[in-house]
């Protein structure tokens, strides 16, 4: 490895940590004057073979001269990146303009660090930064025989082209990122992601760092914690004591353990956090649990501490979750992890939980146990300087052992990452978020709380409805949500059937259906007949449906078999009250035996009764029964369940991006920010160009219709969310809808069906915009604002017919200095 001549700043200087494909960090940066002996250094350094395959020659004199090249050329002309992992410079990837929009790029990595993914992080980063100076296509000349640079060019994702020459292959690459080139982006940090947490969800070893003697402390509890759960790997303690402390021997400094331990969990007064996070890091630990408090949620200087602890942690390569976070539980069987303090339940179970708040991840912990939810895992991410939930749902999602996630949310640290890995995850695993911060005095609160970043309510509801996640409104539903996820099957429909032995709770349960979402479904006669000939006793077939009071577990059984086999029904929600005649446990056996095969959710409202979870007999692994205590929790969760199989039904949907002219608007923009560096709102010809370009077609202003819809379509640069479209009307019957920004048709659609009343027209007594235009109207302006991040506010206002087309009466468009984050490039926060 090739040593710097000077150490980074204690910030990093410019440039982002990134994970590689073994889950190990490293940090891309531009390179400097200062780098020129590492450089030097790193093309020494390469074998023979390397630099035959780079250089096209055994000698070595063309390096010196390249390196000079490179740290000779600047922005826009060019640019060099370095990957740097601790104190070593480990590759080098660089561009050099040949044309208007057209460079020539070439890639060295260390012989040593080959193979690890860490060429293509390079070329990712050295594609956005040459499509932020106008470069559309990378050139290379590389050797037939170079097999593995040219599977680097076709991991990419972007567009290959090769032509060959003899000895020699010409690759042109396209930088400019499709659906399929941020797809390879997510699938390669999906798979470094999971391996970066491996240390923190499944360590072989742990090190608690701040145990100490005084009973009740923290690091003293996180300690008897680790130990009494009989974690499966090595633990040590390091901190002022003498001797043994929980049977596990007590060293004074990290770097005194005889083996650096996958793990730390860290427990110390904030001002010593620092010192204890670089010994670990220098001790070559590969993650950290900071459960110290006194960073980012106090203020501005807590900020700025926090910041020196992410630069301490990506100087070593470490993953960090908190600081001022509860810890982390495994119950995997492999694993029994419980660092976290406090003697919480560790009920085995599917159900993974994510949460942003440690008391309110403890309280869903003792709730999830009183129910009889098993969790699979359970993260406290506090103040996210590192890991975020969205590292969390990369993890989960390949995780065997977890069926239903969980989280509580107070911010988002990349929402459009959360979108995208999100969309995906929820394809095969339920997601149900609970998101604070619905009103401003709630965001408030947040923002004091873990340094949250507040988000508009209605962007966040989109964000959710777009990416799958079904948003719980309580604590309770979201418990109530993930037993019946995890332990019944999906609905086929929102069809309900409620079976009861008294007629009021019945009644109430039909009410609660209908008012959650569902449909009370309406039994046919011969679906009667066969009930009545099952159940001869029943006081009423209809539905809901009334056994009487004087009903045996048998008939209830007999009932609830009848009812699932109806083609009408989706689901049953049985009721019962506890009778003279027969007590509810005996109901609850049978319900739970009946319903033990069946392909539809069936659910128990045992009148009073505390809420549960009862494992079915002979169901296999995983099904169990979940009872409540009244009808209104057990219909919204049920509700859930529908919500989600709606989820999992939907057509997957692709961003087909509609023909357009991008390059007149790049140009348009480029000479709008050149005149005015902070932006300005475009006269009425530059905005009709604008939109002509994409397809969308205006009128003058003195040409402008007649209102027959008040409908509207804009969009705006969310400094959190980047591009947000919505469509709406304006006027006495005002109604909005939002979708985050790249959009699908079926997003198009679905947007549009949140608006009211169907049909989307203007005034009620208007005629109605076509709904099919509307959202091709609509996809053109996400494409719009997708390929041009500087579009700042567009608002198109008074869309009505012409013919069979749609026009705008009137717009309005603002360009500014575009400053959201590349999507087809990976990087860590913080």
């Amino acid at each position: 490895m090739t040593v710097l001549t000077t150490r980074p700043p204690a910030g990093g200087g410019r440039g982002v940590s990134v994970v590689r494909a073994d889950g190990r960090l490293v940090r891309i940066r531009p390179a400097a004057r200062a780098d020129r002996s590492a450089l030097l250094a790193l093309h020494a350094d390469a074998s023979d073979r390397s630099n035959y395959l780079r250089f096209f020659t055994a000698g070595r004199g063309a390096s010196a001269a390249y390196v000079d090249l490179l740290l000779g050329t600047r922005e826009p002309d060019g640019q060099a990146l370095v990957a740097v992992e601790g104190d070593a410079l480990i590759g080098v990837a660089g561009w050099v303009r040949e044309g208007a929009d057209e460079a020539e790029v070439a890639l060295l990595v260390s012989d040593a660090r080959q193979r690890l993914g860490i060429g293509t992080l390079l070329l990712e980063h050295l594609a956005a930064d040459a499509r932020a100076h106008g470069v559309r296509r990378f050139v290379a000349e590389t050797l037939a025989e170079n097999v593995a640079m040219l599977r680097v060019f076709d991991d990419l994702g972007f567009a290959v082209t090769r032509e060959v020459d003899q000895e020699s292959v010409h690759v042109t690459c396209s930088v400019l990122p499709d659906e399929s080139t941020i797809a390879a982006v997510d699938e390669r940090e999906r798979r470094a992601g999971v391996r970066s947490l491996a240390p923190v969800m499944a360590p072989r070893s742990v090190v608690v760092v701040g145990a100490g003697r005084r009973p009740g402390s923290v690091g003293n509890e996180l300690l008897r914690c680790v130990t009494e759960a009989g974690f499966t790997g090595d633990v040590y303690a390091v901190g002022r004591a003498d001797g043994d402390l929980h049977g596990v021997r007590v060293h004074h400094d990290v770097r005194d353990l005889p083996v650096a331990p996958d793990l730390a969990v860290v427990a110390v007064p904030a001002p010593a956090v620092p010192e204890a996070l670089q010994a670990c890091g220098e001790r070559g630990v590969r993650a950290a649990v900071i459960v110290s408090a006194g960073f980012a949620e106090t203020g501005a200087d807590g900020a700025e501490a926090q910041a020196e602890l992410v630069a301490i942690a990506r100087h070593h390569g470490m993953r960090v979750v908190g600081p001022n976070c509860l810890g982390v539980l495994s119950t995997d069987p492999a694993v029994r992890l419980h660092a976290v303090p406090g003697r919480l339940p560790g009920l085995q179970g599917t159900l993974a939980l994510g949460s942003q708040s440690g008391a309110l991840g403890s309280a869903l912990l003792h709730a999830a146990a009183r129910a009889g939810v098993g969790v699979s895992s359970f993260v406290s991410v506090g103040n996210k300087a590192d890991v975020s939930g969205n590292d969390l749902l990369l993890y989960w999602e390949q995780d065997q052992r977890t069926a239903v996630i969980g989280l509580y949310l107070e911010s988002f640290g990349n929402p459009r990452k959360f979108a995208r890995i999100a969309r995906r995850v929820s394809r095969h695993k339920p997601v149900l978020a609970l998101k604070s911060g619905r009103t401003a005095a709630g965001r408030r609160a947040g923002s004091s709380h873990t340094a949250a970043a507040a988000a508009s309510d209605a962007v966040v509801d989109a964000l959710f409805r777009q990416a799958g996640v079904l948003r719980m409104d309580t604590v309770e539903d979201l418990l109530d949500s993930a037993r019946v996820l995890a332990g019944q099957p999906l609905p086929r429909g929102r069809r309900v059937a409620v079976l009861g032995n008294a007629g009021g709770p019945g009644v109430l349960a039909a009410d609660a259906a209908s008012a959650a979402g569902l449909a009370v479904a309406e039994l046919s006669v011969d679906a009667q007949s066969r009930l009545l000939a099952d159940v001869p006793k029943a006081v009423s077939t209809m539905n809901p449906v009334d056994l009487g009071a004087a009903a045996s577990p048998a008939a209830v059984a007999a009932g609830l078999r009848a009812l699932l086999r109806c083609d009408e029904v989706d689901a049953v929600l049985v009721v019962v009250a506890e009778t003279l005649e027969h007590v509810t446990d005996d109901v609850t056996a049978a319900v739970a035996a009946a319903g033990a095969q069946a392909d539809k959710p069936v659910l128990l409202v045992a009148l009073a009764a505390p809420a549960g979870s009862i494992p079915l007999p002979d169901a296999g692994s995983g099904r169990f029964l979940p009872v409540f205590g009244f009808p209104e929790p057990a219909a919204r969760a049920l509700a859930t369940a529908a919500a989600y199989a709606d989820v999992r039904s939907r057509p997957v949907g692709r961003v087909r991006a509609p023909a357009v002219q991008a390059a007149p608007v790049r140009a348009l923009v480029a000479a709008v920010l050149e005149e005015c560096p902070d932006g300005r709102w475009l006269s009425p010809p530059e905005v009709e160009e604008v939109l002509a370009a994409y397809g969308i077609l205006g009128c003058r202003q003195r040409e402008a219709p007649a209102p027959e819809s008040s409908v509207t379509v804009g969009a705006a640069q969310d400094p959190q969310f980047g591009p947000v479209v919505t469509a709406g009307r304006v006027g006495r019957l005002a109604d909005r809808a939002f979708r985050l920004v790249p959009l699908t048709r079926e997003d198009a659609a679905r947007m549009l069906d949140e608006l009211r009343p169907p049909g989307l027209p203007g005034d009620l007594d208007a005629p109605a915009v076509s709904r099919p235009a509307l959202a091709a109207l609509v996809c053109r302006v996400a494409a719009l604002v997708d390929a041009h991040p500087e579009v700042a506010e567009l608002d198109l206002g008074r869309v009505a017919h012409r013919g069979n087309d749609l026009v705008v009466g009137d717009a309005a468009l603002r360009v500014a200095p575009a400053r959201l984050p590349d999507v087809a490039v990976r990087r860590l926060q913080g």
